[in-house]
């Protein structure tokens, strides 16, 4: 299905998915091994939890300028520009000394994840058809899964070969190469207007949409929730396993690879849930049906027990990613998806910045379980405002097309 559906596509979206492929290994495999290192060189959880939290905190607070500039700039200068930052970030962070200038450069790559973020939702929606939206959501989901898996793998193995100083040099410079493939290949569609919007325009129009659209305040609201609970326990599940399980960091990196390959299968699955449930009900039942998992991670386990809830949780979280994205660009005016992709951004990244430092403090200060039972209890909540948010505006949908 999948294989077919991508040969209908133009050269320029294959190009697209390939640059989602290579961020993500980067961002993926810099990530995996970036904090093992800091704790190897004798920095606290909370040292590392400013660090995140402030690329977080960067993605947030740069997202709704980002996505105001976009639409001045065009979207492959934005993907440009955000490459360069992304790649300049990494680097930094690589050949530095922990310090100051590492939270700098972690704000500069978190403002490269915010012009990211801000043009990849509008790339896709051109690049398909109403019909095939949710398989192209899909399809690049599990490229940038699967593109993770590799990260994770080399990452754990990349220590045993160089320094791991070479290694994440070696990772960043991929941002790098994926610069020159959207610098020389990918073409930008050229989208004709009868008027030039100034900045002074698109600044009165996305004060006016965030004060009065009930559509901005629930996707605000709902993000918002599931960020704040993954940045409490996602980006510490590595250091969960070696400080508190004493997993090695190869077993780690195997681990975090495995978890990409069920979220690529759940996100190619996600198309056939959607058959049987509908959007806003698929998304609902993967995050209820993770619950279980997340609390059984808290809990005294074994090593093995943990990591099969481990993997069984990505899954069925991230399962609900791209239908999630499809429903929102779908039921959002085309005129406003770019302020409602950029305004997913600064919730979820702006959430996820306070509660990562949260969740590093509570580590160091308490115990790795707590903030668990925190990120379920949220989810709960997100999952709930979720149905009775959007399901009003599934059936309006759903009517309209029956009229249609």
């Amino acid at each position: 299905m999948y294989y077919k559906f991508l040969n209908k596509y133009s050269f320029n979206a294959r190009i697209f998915l390939l640059i989602s492929f290579m961020t993500a290994l980067s961002t993926g495999a810099f990530t995996m091994l970036f904090g093992i290192v800091v704790l190897q060189l004798g920095r606290s959880e909370g040292f590392l939890g400013e660090i995140l939290a402030i690329g977080l905190l960067a993605t947030g607070a740069f997202s709704l300028p980002v996505g105001i500039l976009a639409d001045l700039w065009g979207k492959k200068r934005t993907l440009l520009l955000a490459l360069g930052f992304t790649g300049a970030g990494l680097l930094g962070q690589a050949t530095l000394p922990l310090g100051n200038l590492t939270l700098g450069f972690s704000i500069l790559f978190g403002t490269g994840q915010a012009m990211l973020g801000v043009v990849t939702l509008p790339i896709l929606m051109e690049n398909s058809v109403p019909k095939n939206q949710t398989q192209l959501f899909s399809l690049n989901f599990a490229i940038t899964m699967v593109a993770q898996v590799l990260g994770s793998l080399i990452a754990g193995k990349a220590p045993d070969l160089v320094s791991s100083q070479r290694a994440l040099i070696g990772f960043a410079l991929l941002q790098v190469i994926a610069f020159g493939i959207a610098l020389f290949w990918l073409m930008e569609k050229k989208v004709c207007l009868k008027i030039q919007p100034s900045l002074w325009y698109n600044l009165k129009n996305y004060s006016k949409l965030l004060s009065t659209s009930e559509l901005v305040k629930n996707v605000f609201i709902y993000n918002a929730l599931i960020g704040f609970g993954a940045g409490l326990v996602i980006p510490f599940f590595n250091i969960f396993l070696t400080q508190r399980l004493k997993a090695p960091t190869i077993m780690v990196g195997i681990v975090m690879s495995v978890s990409q390959v069920g979220m690529a299968l759940a996100g190619l699955l996600a198309p056939f849930l959607i058959l049987k449930l509908g959007k806003v009900k698929s998304v609902v039942f993967s995050q209820l049906l993770s619950i279980p998992f997340l609390l059984m991670i808290a809990l005294p386990q074994s090593l093995w027990v943990v990591i099969l809830s481990f993997l069984l949780r990505s899954a069925l979280m991230n399962m609900s990613n791209p239908i999630s994205s499809s429903f929102t660009m779908e039921i959002t005016p085309i005129k406003q998806r770019a302020t409602i992709t950029s305004l997913i951004g600064m919730s979820q990244n702006l959430s996820r910045a306070g509660s990562a430092t949260i969740g590093g403090w509570l580590m160091e200060k308490t115990n790795y379980s707590v903030p668990y039972f925190v990120t379920a209890i949220l989810y709960l909540f997100a999952s709930i405002y979720y149905k009775r948010a959007f399901t009003p505006r599934e059936q309006e949908l759903s009517s309209v097309k029956r009229i249609e």
